[in-house]
């Protein structure tokens, strides 16, 4: 049986179908698009691609770009969290699907994670749908809700989607023809902006452990900024915070140690590891 030869655009978020594709005898994995340095995390799409000696393409799609993919009969192109328009509408291609982390068709949109801790938990879920031009919005191949575990934030969702994208990416690739005659309308749905900057801004001489603990659950890694009252803003990942009584006036950058800065706000401290100064 001839592999079906497989094309994959994305970067490190959803690096867990790429993995999958590469460890299919049944396919074949001619080419990747992800990003350039300084762009969105590649490092796990990279370290794949050179242990299977796979091209990898960068940058914004050209005509150039169109032309040399569609000299490579591509049978099945896999999106997954990738940042630029795939203009699919000029490819040659036999299937062309994306992997999307909400039920669609509510929660579309370039970073649907952030929404979904505290507004609509019970969109948890993977969704893979055809791809067409218009953004997220191909019908629907097959679905995969998850359930939430009451604590979890966007670092704890983002883990559930990295086990279950491949696993339902698996599915529609064991039974492709069946997924494709069977597709589905999404119907009207919502889209989901990216947060505005207000939302990811914290200003640590007003803020609570609360305000603290509530922005790293629902933008984890993604970040989020905190400015203290006598230091740069900085760009937080990932912190923790405690309610505690302290001589420090709220908003003091109290410490810069070796793993991570600590800063006062009223009612407790946080803990910023790494610290970055927001660029």
């Amino acid at each position: 049986m001839t592999p079906m030869r497989v094309a994959y655009a994305g970067h490190d978020f959803f690096s867990s179908c790429l993995e999958l594709l590469a460890q299919r005898a049944d396919l074949d994995l001619v080419v990747i698009f992800s990003d350039g340095p300084g762009g969105q995390p590649t490092d796990n799409v990279r370290a794949i691609a050179a242990a299977r000696n796979t091209p990898v393409r960068t940058g914004r799609w050209s005509t150039e770009q169109i032309e040399a993919f569609n000299t490579l009969d591509v049978d099945l192109l896999v999106c997954a969290a990738y940042m630029y328009r795939i203009p699919v509408e000029h490819l040659d291609v036999s299937y062309a699907v994306n992997v999307h982390p909400t039920l669609l068709p509510y929660g579309r949109g370039p970073n649907p994670l952030a929404y979904l801790t505290f507004e609509h938990p019970e969109l948890n879920g993977i969704t893979i749908h055809e791809m067409t031009p218009e953004l997220d919005q191909g019908p629907i191949l097959l679905q995969e809700p998850f359930d939430r575990d009451t604590d979890d934030g966007f670092d704890e969702t983002f883990l559930k989607l990295w086990a279950y994208a491949p696993r339902a990416l698996q599915r529609l690739i064991d039974d492709i023809d069946h997924y494709f005659q069977h597709k589905r309308d999404q119907g009207a749905g919502s889209y989901w902006p990216e947060p505005p900057e207000a939302e990811r801004t914290l200003h640590a001489a007003t803020a609570t452990v609360a305000d603290a603990q509530r922005l790293q659950a629902r933008f984890g890694h993604l970040g989020f900024v905190l400015y203290p009252a006598d230091a740069p803003p900085l760009q937080v990942r990932s912190l923790t915070a405690s309610r505690c009584q302290h001589q420090y006036p709220p908003g003091r950058l109290a410490a810069k140690l070796h793993h991570g800065w600590i800063v006062a706000v009223s009612d407790g401290l946080v803990h910023i590891h790494p610290a970055q100064p927001r660029t």
